[in-house]
Formats: structure tokens, C-alpha cells, sequence
């Protein structure tokens, strides 16, 4: 039996129900300041003897239709089932809140690398190319596609957590500032304001410091790839290469712009993000205004 890998199910599954708890636990924190649940006194739990009614009318339910058991599993299950599609309404609210944070891909971000370097090594074989070498050089592109690849994969399983973090913090920014005007409003909530504005606060905390997070390992995703692929590309022209030529590959591994790892941006539902959005609406006014020309 693999312990290290049961341990590390048990750890994730822990994670997964821990981020949704605390969620719905915020959510319904606050709802419970617009709604009367048993005894105002007692703040946020329910009056003792309504819970013990609500339990019994339940069991007197179960106990006539005879499945019990059946009847907790359900009762499990659409509690469970509320926890996740609250984190989820969070997650996916805060997924098209700006700003949002758009990782520049690898192979964007050594593109100014790849094409001199690869012109140098065919002109260091002449004009002339026999099928082997062509094959070599594309099995080299092939190895270099791989290793950026690996390099998105690690980096996304690692900020996974980060940028859920960073979407739901979002998300929760706005409900608690919401929530706030709209009890200054209206004056019908019974819970502490003082709460909401820690939420906020926290919320705001945790937004910042997922952001800063999300850009320094974004950084480092891209140093890192450079150097792999600096060194993939240097080792590959000295037995590939003449002195001359292993010389310009190492002129061609140096940046040549200053990279942004990654970047704010404006997410839209179906489209992208705002920059598709408006390439979209530009050609439907470019074939619209087609139309009307055929027409007359």
C-alpha cells in the first residue's frame, strides 16, 4: 500500500473541504445578520429548542417512510453540495472581477531566443541540409516544446491554491462592501458591521498578497525557462556549431526586451478577456458596414 500517496490524498482532501468551509462558513455568517434564526440573543447559533423541533419533525419523517439511513446520506449530501456551489459562485465570480492576472506563456517569453538561435545553428551548417540533420534539429524543437511544457505544468499545480486564493478574495471583496452599503441602507442587519469590515480588510490582504504571489512565481517560471533553454541551446551548438557560431548562440541567449511575466487584465465572460471582446465587436462592425455596401 503507497502511504506517501494516501497521505498525500488525505492532505489535498483535506485542503479542498477546508477553503469550502470557510467560504460557506463566511457566507452564511453574514446571511445569518439578514435573517431572524431563533433567538436573536444568542448571535449567530439558532435557538437550541428550534434546532431540536427541526431535528425531530426530520426523524419523525425518516422513521414513517422507514429510510433513515438513506435520508441522512441526503441530508449530507445537499449540505456538502451547498459548501462546494458557494465556493464555486465565489470562484467564479471572482474569476471575471478585475483586475485579473494573465501569465505571459513560455514560449512567448523566449521567442526572441529560439528564432536566432535556431537561424545560427542552420547557418553554421552552410546551404546544405541532409535529411538526418533537418531531423535532428527537429527532434531539438521537439525536446525544447517538452521541457516548456513541464515547465507550465509545474508552475500551474504549484499556484493552484494561490490563484483560487486570489479569485475568491476578490469575490469577497465585493460581497462584504456590498453587504455593507446595503446594511448602512437599509438598516436591516442585526449582525456586527464591524464584522463585514474585517472581511473586507482580510479580504483585501489576501487579494494583495495573492497577486504579489502570483507575479514573483511567474518570474521565476520564466528565468527558470530561459536558463533551461539557454543551456539546452549552448550545449547543443558545441557539438552542433564551429567556435564562431557557438559564439553568436551566446549572444542569442541574452534578452533581448524586458519581459513582463505576466499582466493585468480585464476578463470577459464568452469572449476572453476585453481585448477579444474588442476585436469581436470591430469585426462585426467591419462586416456590418460589408453588408450595407453590397446592399446599395
Amino acid at each position: 500500500m503507497d502511504i506517501e500517496g494516501l497521505l498525500q490524498s488525505v492532505i489535498r482532501f483535506s485542503n479542498f473541504m477546508t477553503s469550502r468551509l470557510i467560504v460557506a462558513g463566511v457566507f452564511f455568517y453574514v446571511l445569518a445578520g439578514f435573517t431572524e434564526i431563533g433567538s436573536v440573543s444568542t448571535g449567530f447559533l439558532p435557538n437550541l429548542d428550534l434546532v431540536k423541533e427541526v431535528v425531530g419533525n426530520y426523524q419523525t419523517i425518516f422513521d414513517i417512510l422507514g429510510v433513515s439511513d438513506f435520508a441522512l446520506l441526503l441530508i449530507l449530501f445537499v449540505f456538502l453540495t451547498a459548501i462546494h456551489i458557494t465556493h464555486v459562485a465565489f470562484d467564479r465570480i471572482g474569476a471575471y472581477l478585475p483586475p485579473a492576472i494573465t501569465p505571459l506563456s513560455g514560449w512567448d517569453a523566449i521567442d526572441d531566443l529560439i528564432y536566432p538561435a535556431f537561424d545560427v545553428l542552420r547557418d553554421a551548417r552552410g546551404v546544405e541540409h541532409s535529411d538526418e540533420e533537418n531531423q535532428r534539429l527537429f527532434e531539438f524543437d521537439k525536446k525544447l516544446r517538452e521541457i516548456d511544457a513541464a515547465n507550465e505544468t509545474k508552475y500551474r499545480d504549484e499556484l493552484e491554491g494561490v490563484d483560487v486564493a486570489f479569485r475568491i478574495s476578490k469575490a469577497f471583496v465585493l460581497f462584504a462592501a456590498l453587504i455593507w452599503i446595503y446594511a448602512m441602507v437599509t438598516g436591516t442587519y442585526s449582525g456586527n458591521l464591524n464584522m463585514l469590515l474585517v472581511i473586507f480588510g482580510v479580504a483585501m490582504v489576501v487579494a494583495l498578497y495573492s497577486a504579489f504571489r502570483i507575479y514573483r512565481a511567474h518570474s521565476l517560471r520564466i528565468a527558470e525557462l530561459r536558463a533551461q533553454i539557454s543551456s539546452r541551446f549552448i550545449g547543443f551548438s558545441r557539438i552542433w556549431a564551429p567556435v564562431e557560431h557557438q559564439e553568436l548562440v551566446l549572444t542569442a541567449c541574452v534578452p533581448s526586451k524586458d519581459l513582463m511575466s505576466a499582466k493585468f487584465e480585464i476578463m470577459v465572460p464568452i469572449f476572453g478577456n476585453y481585448q477579444n471582446l474588442k476585436q469581436e465587436f470591430a469585426r462585426w462592425r467591419q462586416k456590418r458596414e460589408r453588408k450595407k455596401t453590397e446592399g446599395i
